[in-house]
C-alpha cells in the first residue's frame, strides 16, 4: 500500500479559533489519506486513513493528529472530542500528548470504532502552562486493520458538557468541504486532486481557482494560505499531484506541453461538476504554473482571469537564451566564447526539434561541448552541463513562447513578480510581460519588493522552505482581493470594498 504524509496547513491558533476543527485541520502520516463527503457526519465531510499493511508494527507508525487551539493554565482541564467510525469494529489508542521530545501525554485510553460514526471525547489536566498549539489530540493507527474515518473535532476548557456539544455539532458549517478527485488526462493519466469547496457560501455554483505550481516533482498543498483565503471569500480551489506524481497515474516528464494537456484536463474536469460554476474558472500559477495557465488560457476564451507569479515572459526562444547567456556569464565563459555556446546550443536544438538524425545530432552536441570547454570549462563540466540541457523538458522550455501567448488572452490579467527572486529575472521580465499584455484592458503587471520567488519573505532569491508559496502577507491580500473582484463582479466582497487595483503599475 501506498505511504504518504499528509502535512495540513494549520489556521491560525489563538482565542479566536473556530470551537470546531474542520477535517481539513487533521494531519496525518504513514498512510494514504482521502477526503470526501458523508453526510452521515457533522459538516458532511471526512478524512479516511487507510489500513496499515503492517500490523505488527510499532502503533505510531501511522497516526492522526491536530493541534489543540487552546491556551491552557497549570491544573485546567481540557476536553476533545471527535467523531470517528472504521470500516469493521476496532480498537486504537487516542491521547492528548505534547510535542517532541518528551511527548508529554495529558490523557490517553483505547476507543472502540465501529462502522457507525460515534462522538469520542477525550479530557485531561494541564500539568503546566501550556501555549496553544503546542498540545494535540493524536490517534495511533499503525496497528489499525481496517480504514478509519475521521470527522471535525471540538476542543473545550473545562469540563466536556454533552448539550453544549451536541448544539455545536449540530451548528457546525466547516469553513471548507474538502474532496479527493481524480482526473483523465492522456491516456493511462488520471490526475490524482483535490477539490475545496466553501463550506459557509451556500451549495453553489462556485468560481473555482486552478492551482499550478513550479517545475519539477509538484505535489498537491504548495499554495495552503491562497486557498484559505479564497475559500473564505467564497471561492473553490483545486490543485493536484503532477502526472507520475503521488497518487496521479502515468510517467513523470516535466514538458510543457504536458503540463497543458492536463491543466487543460482539470478545466474540462471542473466544468462537468453542477457545484462549479464554469464560466467562473481561473488559473493561478507560480514559476512555470505561470507559463502553464497563461498557455491554456490563450487557447480557452471561456477562462475567467489569470494569476501569474513569476511568469516567464519574452519571444519564443529569447526567454531560454537570455537566461542562459546571464547564467554562461556567472559561471566565467563571456564575450565571444558566451556567443558561440548559445549559438551552439540553438544549433542542437534546431536538430532535435527537426527530429534530425544521429548524423546530425551528435556533432551539434560536441560542438556545444566543444564551445564549453573553449570557454574555460573541463571536459567533465562540460559533459555535464550539455547533459543537463539535452533533454526533452529543456526543450520545452526553449520552445516556449509566452509572450505569443499572453498577447491571445482576453481574461483579466494580474501578473506579479518578485524584486528579489533568483530564478525568473525581474528587470528583464517585466517589460516583456508588459509589452506582451498591452492590448489587454484588464491586464496588471507590478513588481513586489522584498520578496523572492516563492513570494516569501526569507533572506533568500530561492523559495523558502519552512514557509508555504505566497506567505508574504501584501503578495496574499493583493491576490486575494484581486480574485474576488474578477470572479465575483456583480457583488463585490467587504474586501474589495473601497480598494482600487491598478491596471498597470508601472
Amino acid at each position: 500500500m501506498a505511504r504518504a504524509c499528509v502535512l495540513l496547513w494549520l489556521p491560525a491558533l489563538g482565542a479566536q479559533a473556530q470551537d470546531v476543527m474542520g477535517v481539513g485541520t487533521w494531519t496525518i502520516w504513514g498512510t494514504r489519506v482521502t477526503f470526501g463527503q458523508d453526510g452521515a457526519v457533522p459538516g458532511d465531510n471526512a478524512v479516511t486513513a487507510a489500513a496499515g499493511d503492517d500490523r505488527a508494527g510499532e502503533p505510531w507508525a501511522s497516526a492522526a493528529s491536530m493541534a489543540l487551539p487552546l491556551a491552557l493554565k497549570a491544573g485546567e482541564r481540557v476536553s476533545a472530542t471527535f467523531w470517528a467510525r472504521a470500516a469493521r469494529p476496532e480498537t486504537v489508542p487516542v491521547m492528548i500528548n505534547g510535542g517532541a521530545p518528551s511527548y508529554a501525554v495529558l490523557a490517553s485510553r483505547t476507543v472502540d470504532l465501529t462502522p457507525d460514526w460515534r462522538r469520542i471525547t477525550l479530557s485531561g489536566v494541564a500539568p503546566t502552562d501550556l501555549a496553544a498549539g503546542t498540545q494535540f489530540l493524536t490517534l495511533h493507527l499503525g496497528r489499525a486493520p481496517a480504514d478509519v474515518l475521521l470527522g471535525p473535532v471540538l476542543f473545550r476548557p473545562g469540563e466536556p458538557d454533552d448539550a453544549d456539544m451536541q448544539a455545536t455539532f449540530a451548528g457546525f458549517r466547516p469553513a471548507q468541504r474538502v474532496q479527493d478527485v481524480r482526473i483523465p488526462s492522456d491516456p493511462g493519466v488520471v490526475l490524482a486532486g483535490r477539490l475545496r469547496l466553501p463550506g459557509r457560501h451556500g451549495s453553489g455554483p462556485f468560481p473555482v481557482v486552478v492551482l499550478l505550481s513550479g517545475s519539477g516533482p509538484g505535489k498537491r498543498g504548495v499554495f495552503p494560505l491562497v486557498e484559505d483565503r479564497l475559500l473564505a471569500e467564497g471561492i473553490a480551489t483545486l490543485d493536484y499531484d503532477k502526472r507520475g506524481v503521488g497518487e496521479s497515474t502515468g510517467t513523470f516528464l516535466d514538458t510543457l506541453g504536458l503540463m497543458e494537456r492536463d491543466a487543460a484536463a482539470a478545466v474540462a474536469y471542473l466544468r462537468t461538476r453542477p457545484d462549479i460554476d464554469g464560466g467562473r474558472v481561473a488559473f493561478l500559477g507560480l514559476s512555470q504554473g505561470a507559463y502553464v495557465g497563461p498557455a491554456v488560457a490563450a487557447r480557452d476564451p471561456a477562462i475567467a482571469a489569470v494569476v501569474m507569479l513569476a511568469g516567464p515572459a519574452g519571444e519564443k526562444g529569447t526567454l531560454f537564451t537570455d537566461d542562459m547567456r546571464e547564467k554562461l556569464a556567472k559561471a566565467g565563459i563571456a564575450g565571444d566564447a558566451n556567443d558561440r555556446v548559445v549559438a551552439a546550443l540553438q544549433a542542437l536544438y534546431a536538430a532535435r526539434i527537426a527530429e534530425a538524425p544521429p548524423s546530425v545530432v551528435d556533432p551539434a552536441r560536441q560542438a556545444l561541448i566543444d564551445g564549453c570547454v573553449a570557454g574555460g570549462w573541463s571536459l567533465a563540466q562540460a559533459q555535464a552541463v550539455v547533459a543537463e540541457l539535452d533533454t526533452p523538458v529543456v526543450l520545452s522550455m526553449y520552445q516556449a513562447a509566452p509572450n505569443e501567448a499572453l498577447a491571445m488572452i482576453r481574461a483579466p490579467v494580474l501578473a506579479l513578480y518578485a524584486g528579489r527572486d533568483t530564478v525568473v529575472s525581474t528587470p528583464r521580465t517585466v517589460p516583456q510581460a508588459r509589452a506582451a499584455l498591452r492590448n489587454n484592458p484588464d491586464a496588471t503587471v507590478m513588481e513586489l519588493p522584498g520578496l523572492n520567488h516563492g513570494f516569501q519573505h526569507v533572506d533568500t532569491g530561492q523559495p523558502g522552505p519552512l514557509e508555504p508559496a505566497m506567505s508574504a502577507p501584501e503578495a496574499l491580500d493583493l491576490v486575494a482581493r484581486w480574485l474576488d473582484t474578477h470572479l465575483h463582479p456583480a457583488v463585490p466582497g467587504p474586501a474589495a470594498q473601497g480598494t482600487v487595483i491598478p491596471r498597470r503599475a508601472q
